[in-house]
């Protein structure tokens, strides 16, 4: 009867300890800071920049003072993928780092971290960048679009070689130029430029840019409806799925007429030789000018194949 008594008592002692075993509770587990298989935005890193870039908010009173840097924020991705715990190791200031909170908050589940096989929670460190987007002018020199710092270039940009500089106000530069003049324009025209300009006019040589381009009758919309409406497929290419694009560059002479069409960049002998019958179907254009001159210009334009889905 003791014995049967000891081996009770037994029993009942190490019962208790082997049920809390069974019954471990993970959910006061602490997060990782790394695991095997990191915890990853629906989509992936692409999809994660541009749900920020898309939600972020540049705080009126942080830009006004011209404010630029990075907010980086902590935060868990739990075993479920939902972002918890978030919180700024690394400020900028009160306003820009309020706007990272917020879009953290944002965020959707995310595929949770795993660490041998078993879904994990993780910490993730996010840094949120802020950079003003710069108000600058748009720079033409000799006809060509040029980035603003050219004009610290004074190795390419000489004053002593500079023939004219004209500065267009914001109205006078969206009126020219579209959405891209909103910050107003430089156009610069250089001595050298000048000088091969007025040969191209006495000889008919043809210029890459000019003050005003040729216009295809009734604009550039017209001339995609042109392109859209010309443009056949080519059956063979078609069938074998061909698809991008064939670049070709033309003359427009100053008579407005379409000239010594060249294939620049092909794509397949049908679809080169379709955009070269396109090209030659087209009417007589208004030609360019510069110094209120007609002249030969080049014209590059793309024609476009792609398949219906």
């Amino acid at each position: 009867m003791k014995k049967l008594l000891h081996y009770l008592l037994l029993g009942i002692l190490l019962l208790p300890s082997a049920t809390i075993f069974a019954q471990k509770d993970t959910t006061t587990e602490k997060p990782l800071y790394k695991a095997e298989q990191m915890p990853e935005y629906p989509g992936g890193d692409e999809a994660l920049i541009k749900f920020i870039r898309e939600n972020l908010k540049y705080p009126a009173s942080a830009a006004q003072a011209g404010v630029e840097g990075r907010v980086t924020v902590r935060f868990v991705v739990d075993k479920k993928g939902n972002v918890t715990d978030a919180t700024v190791i690394r400020g900028l200031n009160q306003a820009c780092d309020d706007e990272a909170m917020r879009i953290i908050n944002l965020m959707p589940r995310w595929k949770p971290g795993k660490q041998d096989g078993e879904k994990v929670a993780v910490y993730f460190v996010l840094p949120i960048v802020y950079k003003l987007q710069k108000s600058e002018p748009l720079l033409y020199v000799d006809g060509f679009l040029q980035p603003y710092s050219f004009m610290k270039d004074t190795a390419k940009l000489k004053p002593s070689n500079i023939k004219s500089m004209n500065v267009l106000k914001e109205a006078e530069a969206l009126a020219k130029y579209g959405e891209k003049g909103k910050n107003g324009a430089i156009i610069i025209e250089t001595l050298s430029r000048a000088a091969k300009i007025d040969s191209a006019i006495r000889f008919d040589v043809p210029l890459y840019g000019v003050e005003v381009m040729p216009q295809f009758p009734g604009g550039e919309n017209a001339l995609l409806e042109f392109v859209k409406n010309n443009l056949r497929y080519p059956t063979h290419d078609a069938e074998q799925g061909i698809q991008g694009r064939t670049t070709i560059r033309f003359i427009i002479n100053k008579a407005g007429k379409v000239t010594n069409i060249t294939v620049i960049k092909g794509l397949s002998p049908g679809c080169d030789a379709e955009a070269v019958r396109v090209v030659r179907l087209m009417p007589t254009w208004k030609p360019g000018t510069q110094n209120g001159q007609p002249v030969c210009v080049y014209y590059t334009l793309p024609m476009v194949y792609k398949l219906q889905r």
